[in-house]
């Protein structure tokens, strides 16, 4: 047991520092930095604890584990008929102007969807980050329309700068160009869909989901900042 535990924290470690490395240190890679070490430190007590220490540290690591492993079903299970009026397509974020490997999920699945509702309308969401010279909507957008989305079923929302204000942005927009019962869909990564609908239906929508896939690569980081993300909503933005 003593080895099973100091494995993963040295493996948490290791995540954490890949997270550092490739995007900076922020609250996710320093979560795993602090987790891995505690784990570290705990393999080498295990003998010297009481029970209910034991159990105590279990929750805290099982909570999240179980928080990640919904946010993973529920955005897993697509609940779309493929007959919706709207289709918003969250932002993912830029890399020097090029779309990053989750917002191409999120794009590649909008021409799937426009595949079987060539019909739909379509909402890219997305302003400017740092430094970025072209909005997310655009980027988003171009990428639709070289995918065979006529541009004329593209609306751009580019003012938003998260999933909270790609709704309240969005629907600005929609609003004046569709009847009040329109239907919609959500296009994002699994990971990020469940907040994704929350903050629709807080909006006073109820769209069906299309959830994308989340690159493997990014699984540890993107599902714990979203884990993390999800209680800020709650209390919060809503």
């Amino acid at each position: 047991m003593k080895k099973i535990v100091l494995i993963i924290g040295i493996l948490l470690i290791l995540l954490g520092l890949e997270i550092i490395f490739s995007h900076g240190l922020g609250v996710v890679s320093l979560i795993y930095f602090l987790a891995g070490s505690h784990l570290i430190l705990y393999s080498f007590l295990l003998d010297r604890l009481t029970k209910w220490i034991h159990i105590a540290i279990g929750i805290a690591y099982t909570v999240p584990i179980v928080g990640m492993l919904f946010l993973g079903i529920y955005g897993s299970q697509h609940t779309v008929d493929f007959t919706e009026d709207v289709v918003f397509v969250l932002g993912a974020g830029l890399i020097d102007d090029e779309i990053s490997p989750s917002l191409e999920a999120r794009l590649e699945q909008a021409l799937v969807y426009f595949e079987r509702n060539p019909d739909a309308v379509f909402v890219v969401c997305g302003g400017y980050g740092p430094d970025q010279t072209i909005s997310e909507a655009r980027a988003m957008a171009d990428f639709l329309i070289v995918g065979g989305i006529p541009e004329s079923q593209i609306i751009l929302e580019d003012a938003s700068t998260n999933t909270y204000e790609n709704f309240l942005f969005a629907l600005e927009l929609v609003n004046d160009q569709l009847p009040d019962d329109f239907e919609s869909v959500v296009i994002t990564n699994g990971f990020h869909m469940y907040r994704s609908v929350y903050l629709a239906r807080y909006f006073g929508i109820n769209p069906a989901r299309f959830g994308a896939t989340t690159p493997i690569l990014t699984w540890h980081q993107n599902f714990m900042r979203e884990f993390l993300a999800v209680p800020n909503t709650w209390w919060f933005q809503t």
